[in-house]
């Protein structure tokens, strides 16, 4: 199929806030590659954006993922929990750096691990004022795009210029924060 036919069915099917980076509708990959549907080959340089470590379709994450549906397919942790999730936060804990004690999270998006980095950081620190970086993306969720939209004060950087005038009351709550 074409990928302007694609293209024009993504666009009645699809809201216009998914963006999309190529018109490179993906076929079948291995490894480092990706086929699309004309059967031109390509490099994947994102790897989904930086979670396919290990490639498409290694042979041990196959074999992986086999297993676990001979098992279950989902039950959502947090209504019927299971041994393997437990498992792996032991195994992460394990290899964190530091005599103290150390607790995991797994979420299913970036979006969902800044917002619980977020209130992870405001139970532990009793503070409600959270720093962002400019022109960092920190999700779609409402937190994230408030980050992302300069509600919280940025930081000044090391070797640059403050990003307010330290007279101003701006620059008196980024010196504030920024402590």
């Amino acid at each position: 199929m074409a990928a302007t036919t694609l293209t024009d069915r993504k666009n009645a099917a699809i809201s216009r806030g998914v963006g999309m980076t190529t018109q490179i509708y993906a076929d079948r990959a291995e490894n480092a590659e990706i086929w699309d549907k004309e059967g031109r080959r390509y490099i994947d340089f994102a790897a989904g954006i930086a979670v396919l470590n290990t490639g498409h379709r290694h042979p041990r994450v196959i074999a992986a993922v086999k297993d676990q549906l001979d098992h279950f397919t989902h039950t959502c942790h947090q209504v019927v929990p299971y041994e393997s999730y437990v498992h792996l936060a032991e195994r992460l804990n394990a290899l964190t750096p530091g005599n103290f004690e150390k607790k995991t999270i797994f979420v299913t998006t970036g979006a969902e691990a800044v917002e619980n980095a977020v209130k992870i950081a405001r139970a532990a620190t009793g503070r409600s004022a959270v720093i962002a970086f400019g022109g960092g993306f920190h999700g779609r969720t409402f937190m994230g795009m408030a980050l992302n939209a300069g509600r919280c004060l940025p930081c000044p950087v090391p070797g640059r210029a403050a990003w307010r005038d330290a007279g101003s009351v701006a620059g008196r709550a980024e010196e504030a924060v920024c402590r």
